[in-house]
């Protein structure tokens, strides 16, 4: 049975976080209730929390639901790896529908930097899964206290491309907007209201690049850098600068993302890693829509922003050896 497939396009996998009460439980209630989660698998903690009881076509043992709308749902037992992995086996098997997607509910107390390295972590049982993005509820009722007092929740909204206001109908959904850009205003904001949002806002694909000016305010914990180069790279600098880079500093940096211009290539080069753990460079046909050159954005906890600001430079700029003011190089901090 070969499931690897290496010719295939991946499969894309949008985790969902949210931080204990952000209402996470109710929106993922609403995105299964939806006819356009077709082809969707989604990857629950506990079927009688988000409870689907109404909306169910058929079960094909304890652990995997088939609900009306043609949404596979299946219960986290264990190792996700080993979920991600039997799923696929089962679909090979036509033992459960063809799916095209999959959406990961962590729990309230995830911290999301364990489940990107997953993905890298175990590259030949998940080869046919990429991580598209991560998308974090915040509540706007709590949710500024929940970031200002809990690690997992402030790396939640740290580290997500994609957050959603919840329990707009109970607080100032303006304020909750203010606040997420405090801790991350790279990130796409959407609305649910009252559970109630449309997937394809959930589902809209690939982690964004983006490396608009960052803003902000600064404060001690985590902090995030973009860093702009102009020059092409060569192949070789890329793979020294990125391994020194993760051996060096991987134990701070909770994530780095950004696209690269490398010598021989007619589109950008997309560097992704958390930690220490890379996915290794991947060539792009073009520069994604209002991308004009490379760029490194480096999500640090514990660190100085200059000493970032360098670890990336060394990288995307290699003839400038201590960027400090310089246009190229700007900065905001979360915590």
């Amino acid at each position: 049975m070969n499931l690897l497939a290496l010719d295939a396009e991946p499969i894309p996998v949008t985790v969902l976080m949210g931080f204990l009460g952000s209402g996470k439980t109710t929106l993922l209630r609403h995105l299964l209730n939806h006819p356009d989660m077709d082809e969707t698998a989604v990857i629950v903690n506990e079927f009688g929390e988000v409870g689907l009881d109404h909306m169910l076509l058929e079960t094909s043992d304890e652990n995997m639901l088939l609900l009306d709308n043609g949404c596979l749902c299946c219960g986290l037992r264990g190792d996700l790896v080993d979920t991600l992995h039997s799923l696929l086996e089962r679909r090979v098997r036509g033992e459960i529908p063809p799916f095209t997607r999959v959406i990961i509910e962590t729990t309230g107390l995830a911290d999301p930097v364990p489940v990107m390295q997953t993905f890298r972590t175990d590259p030949l049982r998940l080869s046919q899964y990429e991580l598209a993005s991560l998308v974090t509820c915040f509540d706007a009722v709590n949710g500024r206290h929940s970031v200002e007092n809990h690690g997992e929740a402030e790396r939640q909204v740290a580290l997500a491309d994609t957050i959603i206001i919840t329990k707009g109908d109970l607080g100032d959904v303006e304020d909750a907007e203010s606040e997420i850009e405090r801790w991350n205003n790279r990130s796409t904001i959407h609305r649910a209201v009252q559970g109630e949002i449309d997937p394809n806002h959930v589902l809209s694909g690939v982690a964004r690049f983006d490396p608009q000016e960052p803003r902000g305010h600064h404060h001690d914990r985590i902090v995030s850098v973009v860093v702009k180069g102009e020059a092409a790279l060569s192949w070789e600098h890329v793979r020294l600068s990125v391994t020194e880079l993760v051996e060096t500093h991987g134990d701070k940096l909770l994530r780095v993302k950004g696209l690269l211009m490398v010598e021989g290539q007619d589109g950008p080069v997309s560097v992704d890693g958390v930690q220490h753990l890379f996915h290794r460079p991947r060539p792009l046909e073009t520069w994604p829509e209002g991308i004009d050159g490379p760029f490194l954005v480096g999500i640090a906890e514990n660190t100085a922003a200059d000493a970032v600001r360098q670890w990336l430079g060394a990288v995307v700029c290699p003839d400038q050896s201590a960027p400090s003011d310089d246009e190229n190089f700007q900065e905001s901090a979360t915590a």
